[in-house]
């Protein structure tokens, strides 16, 4: 059966008469364009990670906004220890540039453990910032403030922060036992 307007009725259902016509040519073009720019849009940003996704790019401006800014305290550390993203971004630093030195786990190679309560340079969270964005020529740390920038030296210090006293075996303990002052 042939309907004028529909074209060859391949079946009725119900008493309504359908039709399997073919898609139009500019419908069939957009659907793959469409298709082909979803593809590209996710190997760029989740499987290859060529193009920085929306959390990249809300965490470097977090870094940037950290990298200015007034004086450094304990008390500032200690928040953006508590700040998930910040110890996140700080972890995935330190991974990427320390761990040749004190281990994927922060355990201690060529570098100290800093799972430990012994801290060569001062435990402090000032200290323990000082120490990544200074470093310690005589010990061997080399300063990273230039290369890292200051924001996202304070987000490594804030990972640090979160992982030291956990006391992971590894390198003996080196420097002095550091104790919080009471307040």
């Amino acid at each position: 059966m042939i309907d004028p307007i529909q074209g060859e009725i391949v079946q009725t259902t119900g008493g309504i008469p359908q039709a399997d016509n073919r898609l139009p040519g500019w419908w069939l073009w957009l659907f793959w364009i469409a298709l082909a720019l979803a593809a590209g849009t996710w190997l760029g940003g989740s499987a290859f990670h060529i193009v920085p996704g929306p959390l990249d790019r809300y965490l470097a401006d977090r870094t940037a906004a950290l990298d200015t800014g007034g004086l450094v305290t304990d008390d500032m550390l200690a928040s953006l220890a508590r700040d998930r993203l910040a110890v996140q971004a700080g972890a995935a630093a330190f991974q990427k540039n320390c761990t040749r030195c004190h281990g994927d786990r922060a355990e201690g190679k060529v570098g100290p453990n800093l799972t430990d309560g012994y801290w060569i340079g001062g435990g402090a969270p000032v200290d323990i910032y000082a120490t990544i964005v200074e470093g310690r020529n005589a010990k061997g740390m080399p300063p990273w403030g230039g290369e890292l920038g200051r924001g996202l030296c304070k987000q490594v210090a804030a990972y640090i922060l979160t992982i030291r006293d956990q006391n992971l075996p590894g390198k003996p303990p080196q420097g002095a036992r550091w104790q919080p002052e009471p307040r």
